[in-house]
């Protein structure tokens, strides 16, 4: 009983410790640009690619227009990611693209939803609306 014990412990720890991808450095993405991205006013409607690599995104804050649509893509080039967007019911899985409108301007923290290993806590961005 105490060694199933220990094995479903362990295939648990290589499970959560590889839900992040691997250390495959051939797609590494350095984060060089700390410019926040702003979606063109212009648009109807804007696109925003946001880049997740393990246990980071690629910018510390992304801008869009208060009331007006923005596309929000999600890319994971390590791991598997997912962003949920605070104080609303916006999400966007690894891959996908959500549209977005908030008419209320503020600070909306955008975190990774999906369990991707020791920094998860860490993942944190925000989507500035203005």
């Amino acid at each position: 009983m105490k060694k199933w014990l220990l094995f479903a412990s362990a295939m648990c720890l290589v499970i959560v410790l590889a839900a992040c991808g691997s250390n495959n450095t051939k797609n590494k993405v350095e984060n060089t640009d700390t410019a926040p991205v702003t979606a063109d006013g212009g648009a109807a409607s804007s696109d925003i690619v946001i880049t997740a690599s393990n246990w980071k995104f690629d910018k510390k804050e992304y801008k869009i227009k208060a009331g007006e649509t923005a596309n929000l893509k999600l890319e994971s080039v390590e791991g598997m990611h997912g962003i949920k967007i605070s104080n609303t019911d916006y999400t966007i899985k690894s891959g996908g693209t959500t549209e977005v409108n908030i008419a209320e301007p503020g600070t909306y923290e955008m975190i990774c939803s999906v369990p991707c290993g020791a920094g998860h806590v860490k993942m944190k961005t925000n989507l500035i609306v203005e």
